[in-house]
This record gives C-alpha cells, structure tokens and sequence, in this order.
C-alpha cells in the first residue's frame, strides 16, 4: 500500500500538468450525469455533448466552477420540469450560495460530490475522509450537498404534479407551492441526515489530531458508528422509515474506503518518533516529530 502511495505521489508530481485537468473533467462529468439521469426534464441539457463539452470547461477552471454548473443543471432541468419547482431550486440554491459564502467554508467542490455519492450509495465516505484531512469547516459544504441531494429527490418526484398543477386554477397552485416549500424545508430526514455528518467529522477530526498510536483507525471507526448512532436515534425519534440493512453496505464500503485512504495518507511511524529541542532569543521549543510510513527502500536512501 505504501509503495503504491509512492508510486502514485511521483506519478503524479511528473504528470499534474495533464493528470489534474483529466480527474476535474472526470468529476465534473459524473456530477453532471448525476443531475442529468435523475431530473433529466431538458431535451438540451440531456443532449450528451453538453454535458463533456461542461466537463471540459471545468477541466481548465477551478474546482469551485464545478458546484456551479452543477448547480446550473439543476435550475434548467427544474425550469423544463415546472416554473413552481424552478422558483424553489432558485430559493435553496440562493440559500446555499449565501451559507457557503457566508461563512466561507472553502472545499466547494464537497457540494456536488455528496449528491454523486450518495446516488452510488457510499456517502459516508465523504465525512470521515472530511474529518481526517479538510476541517472542521467541511461541515458547510457537506450539508449543503445533502441539501441538494435531497432537493433533486424532491424535483425528479414533484415535478409532473406541481406541472399539472400549473394549469389548474389559483387554489391548486398556491397548494402546489405550499406542498412543495413544506416537503423540502420540514422534512427531518434531511436534519438527521445533517446531523450524522456533521457529528461524524467532528469526531473523527478531534481523534485523528490526538497523538497516539493508530489514531486513524480509531478515527474512522467511531465516525462510522457515530453515523449509525445518530441516523438510528434520529429515525426513531422522528418515526421515520428506515431499514438499518439497507444501510450496511454503503457502511461497509465507505469504511474499507476510508480505511484505505488512512493508512495511504495519515499513517504514521511512531516507534521512530523524534522529540526535538530548539530556542531563539525569546522561546525555548519542544517538538515531538512523527514521520509518516515510509518504504525500506526510501528510508534507507
């Protein structure tokens, strides 16, 4: 595992100027054929070529670029869908951009990987991995993209009712809107959903930064539990549908993710710990030094 980590780092450091562009045209193309396959109302933004042709696009702009087409995908297929879905996407994505500016959480891209994540059913992963390596403030786009996840459930389901409703006569309309705005901003799976991630890596990132052995492993185990404690507590506090099998795999994938990510990237060697003691003409500094799992080879190099 560490010679392919290894292996990969010069990889990449050799190739980023062609690699880089390829993994955000990549990304960029599943995000956007996520939006596509569940609320494809536009015959246009269907069309396969606008979709590479977005995805290209990203590929030279930066990461953050990405959130925004995708969320670009959303407001047109919403608006092919019906102009009372169109009006609501329009309201969470402005909310979404003003929470995520507002408090300038930074990772943007988070927000169009949770919705991909979840449609393949390990979005666990994206909190623990969260939780070791981006902070604290990761929550932010993290929630916001379980917003959007369930704002795109919420459009490929009421879509053809609030169009139907669209022709009907004040009173059905005003019910439309209302069932919509209600559904969307009262459900509570949405705030246990929230709440299991949010937990999740502020767990795993207070453990991962305390200094013992292992402290990875134990990092990403008690987020997945954290994760199932709160999903569990939350369904049947709200009495809510939920069926605990279903959930195991993604658990279990998103756990052996993780895992494999940990040991790749947060591994460390500590029977080779070094404590160091420096000073300058105001403070006498103590260091204790960690490498990380390194091969024989580079060690002896």
């Amino acid at each position: 595992m560490i010679r392919v980590r290894e292996a990969l780092q010069k990889f990449y450091t050799e190739n980023d100027y062609w690699v880089l562009p390829v993994i955000k045209a990549i990304t960029a193309f599943l995000c956007f054929f996520t939006v596509n396959s569940n609320i494809g109302y536009s015959d246009t933004l269907l069309n396969p070529l606008i979709c590479i042709a977005a995805s290209i696009l990203c590929s030279f702009l930066p990461w953050t670029c990405i959130p925004v087409f995708f969320g670009m995908l959303i407001l047109g297929n919403a608006y092919a869908g019906s102009l009372e879905i169109f009006l609501v996407a329009g309201i969470v994505l402005l909310l979404a951009g003003l929470i995520q500016s507002t408090f300038r959480a930074g990772n943007a891209i988070l927000i169009a990987l949770v919705p991909l994540f979840f449609y393949i059913h390990i979005p666990y992963v994206i909190p623990i991995i969260a939780g070791l390596s981006l902070g604290l403030m990761s929550t932010v786009p993290i929630s916001i993209g379980i917003m959007l996840y369930y704002l795109i459930e919420y459009i490929s389901v009421n879509a053809s009712p609030a169009k139907a409703a669209a022709g009907s006569d004040i009173t059905a309309m005003a019910t439309a809107y209302a069932g919509l705005f209600g559904n969307l901003f009262k459900d509570k799976e949405i705030i246990v959903t929230i709440a299991a991630f949010a937990l999740c890596i502020i767990i795993v990132f207070i453990i991962s930064q305390v200094s013992f052995e292992s402290n990875w492993l134990v990092a990403v185990i008690a987020g997945v539990f954290s994760i199932i404690i709160v999903s569990v507590c939350g369904y049947l506090h709200y009495e809510l549908e939920f069926s605990f099998w279903r959930m195991i795999p993604g658990l279990l994938v998103s756990c052996l993710i993780s895992l494999i990510y940990a040991f790749a990237f947060h591994a460390v060697d500590y029977q080779r710990t070094e404590r160091l003691r420096f000073e300058d003409d105001d403070y006498i500094y103590y260091v204790k030094a960690i490498p990380k799992l390194k091969t024989i080879d580079e060690d002896e190099n």
